[in-house]
């Protein structure tokens, strides 16, 4: 890892202990979804034509943010699927801001709010419901 590398949300996740929860698999994590669909538009720096759109059909807790100095940044998928799975909703478009900041490479300095930003629309399909006996 390079000395000027910021980490993004997802490896802030990925390395961080949780007292109350515990880290588990997609499935796991969401036993009653079949399948996801994400689809984005970022907008923002570090942003360049091959990643500005994308859909993705695999998604973890977190999608990270481009910026080449932002750390920590992204935004939690993960809260919004446990929202949409909670209202049993199917679809939902919103737009995500970046989490992060702009700074030094570990975080110590702040520069600004990191301004990137994400136009997302997530659909679910579910798992069909267990007969009742």
């Amino acid at each position: 890892m390079s000395r000027d590398h910021r980490k993004k949300a997802s490896e802030v996740f990925s390395q961080t202990s949780y007292v109350f929860s515990e880290k588990v698999p997609f499935a796991a994590a969401f036993p009653e979804i079949e399948s996801v669909r994400f689809q984005y538009e970022l907008r923002g720096d570090g942003v360049y034509k091959w990643n500005a759109t994308g859909v993705r059909d695999r998604v973890g807790e977190y999608i990270d943010c481009v910026n080449p100095i932002c750390y920590n940044g992204g935004f939690s998928i993960g809260s919004l699927l446990r929202d949409m799975v909670g209202a049993r909703e199917t679809h939902r478009e919103g737009i995500a801001t970046c989490q992060g900041n702009e700074g030094s490479p570990k975080g110590r300095r702040v520069y600004r709010k990191c301004l990137n930003h994400w136009t997302y629309v997530i659909d679910l399909t579910y798992k069909p419901a267990a007969p009742t006996p």
